[in-house]
């Protein structure tokens, strides 16, 4: 079975990205059609989450997990990678050390939002899930039914794995007949508010109130090893990322 691939060079994770100002006054966002995760619990036996690295579904969809958790559903998280490549370089971080913590960290940001979820980690290698995808798709076929919400990173997203993800998941949701939404994590940083390409009228706004979001900020507090500086170096997730998933709701592709 031939898998795509495909990153095109233009959606590239660099600089500053796209301010927060700039997405939320534009009219892409303000019209938004909102959406409501409160009868996925309902209409869905089990809610799978496909993270590329752990961090990326807290950044993402943290409040509607905590919404959902709450409702009694039954929430999956397939971490693909330990995101051991994140500090490239580091004296601090090495790849081993990366490993052991960034799933601990994950853990902490569950915890902090209230997520009861089983957590199945796969191991693949960081930066290179491409290369892997007939295994991550038998694993989503041997999981993932008919029944179910699965829930992964956008193939328009801009990281490879991220795109990977995306692929698969959309592959393994025609093979199970499960329903597939997608999440955007980087398509904020590299994408512009009028960008063509990004399907916007499947998107779906998702809201979480205050509480929550208050929650989600100390989630993401946990993630030492990427939102705070490495030596001189600054923060995988710097300050002027966070608010991008700070606001009153999050959003799917549907």
């Amino acid at each position: 079975m031939q898998l795509p691939s495909h990153s095109p060079a233009r959606r590239r994770i660099e600089g500053s990205g796209t301010t927060e100002p700039s997405w939320i006054g534009s009219p892409h966002i303000l019209d938004l059609e909102p959406a409501e995760s409160a009868d996925w619990a309902m209409r869905f036996a089990r809610i799978w989450i496909l993270a590329p690295h752990p961090d990326d579904e807290i950044l993402a969809l943290g409040g509607t997990l905590a919404k959902l958790s709450q409702q009694g559903a039954d929430i999956r998280i397939i971490s693909v990678t330990d995101g051991e490549a994140s500090h490239r370089q580091s004296t601090a971080w090495s790849p081993e050390r990366l490993t052991e913590v960034r799933p601990l960290e994950m853990l902490r940001g569950l915890g902090q939002l209230g997520v009861e979820a089983e957590v199945i980690r796969l191991g693949l290698p960081d930066g290179r899930v491409g290369a892997h995808r007939t295994g991550l798709l038998k694993t989503l076929a041997e999981r993932v039914e008919k029944e179910d919400l699965l829930l992964a990173t956008c193939r328009f997203d801009g990281h490879p794995d991220h795109e990977a993800c995306g692929d698969v998941a959309v592959l393994a949701g025609e093979l199970s007949g499960a329903t597939v939404f997608e999440y955007p994590v980087w398509m904020w940083h590299w994408a512009l508010p009028h960008e063509a390409s990004i399907p916007w009228a499947r998107a779906k706004r998702l809201p979480i109130d205050a509480g929550i979001v208050a929650r989600k900020r100390a989630a993401l507090d946990e993630f030492k090893s990427q939102v705070e500086p490495d030596g001189s170096r600054p923060p995988i997730l710097p300050p002027h990322v966070l608010p991008r998933f700070l606001r009153p709701f999050e959003v799917v592709f549907t």
